[in-house]
């Protein structure tokens, strides 16, 4: 009997496929991005590009007419709603709502999700309950591995996050409850009905780590981060001065942040001349409000694209209502 797996194949390598019209290929610039800098924070041009992003617990279909069934026993091979619980975990409940199974206990369930009125199946093969934060919080959250069959040549199985995809036992993608993202502008949107997808690698999964979403209270302040803090976040990661959508960073560059909070703080002394070049910008939901040292090319690239932000030098920044500082490292 073909596995459930290999009968999935074709139609995953079809919704693959069909990736660009719910996360567009970057351009130019607009890379993926890792970095190994070990004092700096990673940024990321891109906000997610899982092949399925992002999916309405209702079971209408994505931008790429991608709709979620449910998740699926691999033993009794029985049906059952995709539930997210606590901090943005898979979990599955009894006929009272009591969880029934979650966490490693999902191992080896299948996601079932529809294209085309035909299923699509990808599978979990790893999880990992205490993926680390980078704020000073100590709230490590849920990662998964989801895993698909892709028969390009040989059969072989890969992983769900395209920059992991030789890697599909590595727990690498998490899950945010009640939000999507603009890929292209570089926003977030609350919607209790869709969950997104993200992969570690990139400007959403970042944006969670750092505590802002919508499944944990802000720093103290009874309430998750507003939409406006999130904004913020994801323009900061993604290198967004302009705040329309242009990413102005690439593979393997770094960067020092910290945030008005004092939940984020570099790790390297901003203020040592032999660390530091210099302070890179201070942004708020809009993007930079202003900037000195950009990540990548120089001002006039970025005056090119949207002329008119100011020197950090030449305002009072630190008077001005802001979410985020950043600072480019030697």
């Amino acid at each position: 009997m073909t596995s459930p797996v290999a009968r999935f194949l074709p139609l995953f390598a079809a919704l693959s496929a069909v990736t660009p019209a719910c996360a567009p290929e970057p351009e130019g610039d607009e890379l993926e991005f890792r970095t190994t800098c070990e004092t700096c924070g990673s940024n990321s041009p891109q906000i997610d590009d899982a092949p399925f992003p992002e999916l309405s617990l209702s079971g209408q279909p994505n931008s790429a007419g991608v709709s979620l069934v449910g998740l699926r026993d691999p033993v009794t091979q029985v049906l059952h709603p995709l539930v997210i619980a606590g901090r943005d975990e898979l979990v599955v409940l009894d006929e009272n709502d009591a969880i029934l199974y979650h966490g490693a206990d999902l191992i080896d369930w299948f996601l079932v999700l529809e294209k085309d009125g035909d299923p699509v199946f990808g599978q979990i093969v790893a999880y990992n309950a205490a993926e680390p934060a980078l704020d000073n919080s100590g709230r490590p959250f849920n990662t998964y591995a989801i895993a698909f069959v892709d028969n390009s040549g040989i059969v072989t199985t890969k992983n769900v996050c395209p920059t992991y995809w030789d890697e599909p036992t590595n727990p690498v993608l998490t899950i945010i409850a009640g939000a999507t993202y603009d890929r292209v502008l570089k926003r977030v949107q609350f919607d209790s009905d869709w969950v997104t997808f993200a992969c570690k690698d990139q400007a959403a999964f970042k944006a969670k780590a750092l505590g802002y979403e919508q499944n944990v209270n802000f720093a103290q302040t009874g309430a998750p981060a507003t939409q406006d803090q999130q904004d913020a976040t994801l323009k900061m990661i993604t290198a967004d001065y302009c705040g329309g959508g242009f990413s102005f960073t690439e593979q393997n560059t770094s960067v020092l942040w910290a945030n008005t909070a004092g939940t984020v703080l570099p790790k390297t002394d901003p203020n040592d001349p032999n660390e530091i070049e210099g302070i890179e910008a201070v942004w708020n939901q809009d993007g930079a409000i202003c900037l000195t040292t950009p990540r990548k090319g120089n001002l006039a690239d970025v005056e090119a694209e949207c002329p008119g932000i100011p020197l950090c030098s030449n305002v009072d920044w630190a008077n001005m209502a802001h979410e985020w500082v950043t600072w480019k490292p030697l």
